[in-house]
C-alpha cells in the first residue's frame, strides 16, 4: 500500500513538473520565432500559435492541472506519513516533505530549465495541452468569466504589450548580445523616432536660407548658384516670406547655355512650383506628400504664414540613416571633442540629434527644459539675453561656454560635463 502511494505521489510531482514548465514555456516563448518555426513545417509550432491566440483559457487550464496535482500529492502524502510514522506526526511530516520535494521538483527546477528552452519546450508539450485544454474547458470557461467580471469591478483596461520605450530597450539588449550590429541598432532607433519628428527640429531656418528675387539679374543669379553649390534655389518676390517657386541648377544652366547672346530670359520662365507644409507638421507625413508630388522642396511656414525656413527630402531621409554627403558638401562635424569631458557643438544642431548623441554615447539622457529647437536656442534662453563670446552657463548636467557669437545668433558653444557627484553636492 505504502508503495503504491509512494509511485502515485511521484507521479503527482512529475505532473506537477510539467505544468509548472509548460507555464513558464509558454510565457516565456517568443511568438516570432514560433511562426518562424511553423513557416518551416513545425507542426508543435503552429499548435503552439493557436493556444498563444488562448492564451487566458490556456494559462487557466494549466493552473488548474497544476493544483489539482499539487492538492492530490499532499493528500495523498498526508496518508502516506499516517501509515509511516503515525497519525500524531504525519501532518507535520508531510507538510515538511513535501513543501520541500513540491518547491524543488515541481516548481524551481522545471521553470528554470523551462526559462531556458521556452520554444522548444512549448513547441513539444502543446499537443498536451491542447488536449488538456479541451477536457478542462467548463472550469476554465467558469474562472474566465469571473475575470471578466472582476476586471469590470474594477475597471481594468487592456495594456498594451510592448511599450516604445520598452521597445527601445529590447533592441539594446539585444544590440548587446550581438544579434544587430550598432548601426543596425541606430538604423532602427531612428525608425521608430521617425513619425514622432515634426518638421521645425529639421529644417534651414531662413537665416541660413539661400534664395533669390525672382527679378534678380541672371548673371547674378549663375554667381550664386556657381558660388553657393546648391542644386536648387527658392524664388521669392518681395520678401523672402514670400517664396513662389524654385529654379533648379539644371534647368538654370540648360537655359543659360544655349540662349543667344542677345537673349534674356526670366527666373519665372523656368520656375517650378513649391510645397508649402506648417511647421509643426511630421516629417514622416512629408515624406510621403513629397513622394507622391515628386518634389525635392519645401518651404516651412511659421504659425503667422512666414516662411520659417526650408526643409528637403534629404534633410527628412538624414533623419533615418545619418548625414548624407556628397562631393560639394564642406564636412563641419557637429560635434568635435577637446577631451573626455569637453566637446564643441555647433549652435544648429537640433535639440532631438543632440539628445540621440548623447543617449548613443552615454546612456542617459540630459535635462533639456524650454522650447527650443537647436542647442543655440537652448542656450539663448538659459542666459535670458544674447550672450557675449566666453560667457558661462551651468545647467545639471553641463558647464556651457559660448565660443561664437555671429549677428545675434550662438554659432558655436562648449560644453563640459558636470560629474554626477557634483550634482548631489
Amino acid at each position: 500500500m505504502e508503495i503504491q502511494l509512494l509511485v502515485i505521489i511521484i507521479i503527482m510531482i512529475a505532473c506537477s513538473a510539467f505544468f509548472s514548465a509548460s507555464e513558464t514555456a509558454l510565457t516565456g516563448a517568443n511568438r516570432i520565432r514560433l511562426k518562424s518555426m511553423a513557416e518551416n513545417g513545425s507542426k508543435g509550432a503552429k499548435m503552439a500559435l493557436k493556444l498563444l491566440d488562448r492564451y487566458d483559457k490556456v494559462i487557466t487550464t494549466i493552473l488548474i492541472g497544476n493544483n489539482i496535482v499539487n492538492i492530490t500529492a499532499s493528500s495523498l502524502g498526508t496518508i502516506l506519513a499516517t501509515a509511516v510514522v503515525g497519525a500524531d506526526n504525519a501532518a507535520l511530516v508531510s507538510t515538511v516533505v513535501l513543501t520541500l520535494v513540491i518547491l524543488t521538483f515541481g516548481e524551481v527546477m522545471p521553470k528554470s530549465l523551462a526559462k531556458d528552452h521556452s520554444e522548444g519546450l512549448t513547441v513539444a508539450t502543446s499537443g498536451i495541452i491542447t488536449f488538456l485544454t479541451f477536457i478542462f474547458t467548463p472550469l476554465s470557461a467558469l474562472f474566465i468569466l469571473l475575470k471578466k467580471l472582476a476586471n469590470k469591478l474594477f475597471g481594468n483596461k487592456k495594456e498594451v504589450t510592448v511599450t516604445e520605450q520598452e521597445l527601445m530597450a529590447i533592441i539594446d539588449e539585444i544590440e548587446d548580445e550581438g544579434v544587430l550590429e550598432e548601426q543596425e541598432r541606430d538604423l532602427v532607433k531612428s525608425a521608430l523616432e521617425f513619425d514622432e519628428t515634426v518638421v521645425d527640429e529639421i529644417i534651414t531656418h531662413r537665416v541660413d536660407v539661400i534664395a533669390v528675387d525672382v527679378n534678380e539679374d541672371i548673371e547674378t543669379v549663375k554667381e550664386t548658384f556657381i558660388n553657393e553649390e546648391y542644386s536648387r534655389l527658392p524664388i521669392y518676390e518681395g520678401s523672402i516670406d514670400h517664396i513662389i517657386g524654385f529654379v533648379s541648377q539644371k534647368d538654370f544652366f540648360k537655359k543659360y547655355l544655349t540662349k543667344k547672346d542677345d537673349e534674356t530670359f526670366l527666373l519665372r520662365d523656368i520656375m517650378q512650383e513649391i510645397h508649402y507644409v506648417p511647421h509643426l507638421m511630421k516629417i514622416s507625413d512629408i515624406m510621403k506628400q513629397m513622394q507622391k508630388d515628386k518634389v525635392h522642396m519645401a518651404v516651412v511656414l511659421d504659425q503667422y504664414g512666414g516662411t520659417l525656413g526650408i526643409v528637403t527630402l534629404e534633410d527628412i531621409l538624414e533623419q533615418l540613416v545619418g548625414e548624407i554627403w556628397d562631393e560639394n558638401d564642406e564636412i563641419i562635424a557637429p560635434v568635435t571633442f577637446v577631451s573626455e569631458n569637453e566637446f564643441n557643438v555647433n549652435g544648429d544642431v537640433s535639440l532631438t540629434a543632440f539628445k540621440r548623441y548623447w543617449h548613443n554615447r552615454t546612456g542617459d539622457s540630459p535635462k533639456i527644459d524650454g522650447n527650443a529647437k537647436t542647442v543655440g536656442g537652448w542656450v539663448l534662453e538659459l542666459f535670458g539675453k544674447i550672450p557675449e563670446t566666453n560667457e558661462s552657463v551651468t545647467t545639471d548636467d553641463f558647464r556651457i561656454t559660448v565660443l561664437k557669437v555671429s549677428e545675434r545668433r550662438i554659432v558655436k558653444v562648449r560644453l563640459t560635463v558636470i560629474p554626477k557627484s557634483e550634482n548631489k553636492e
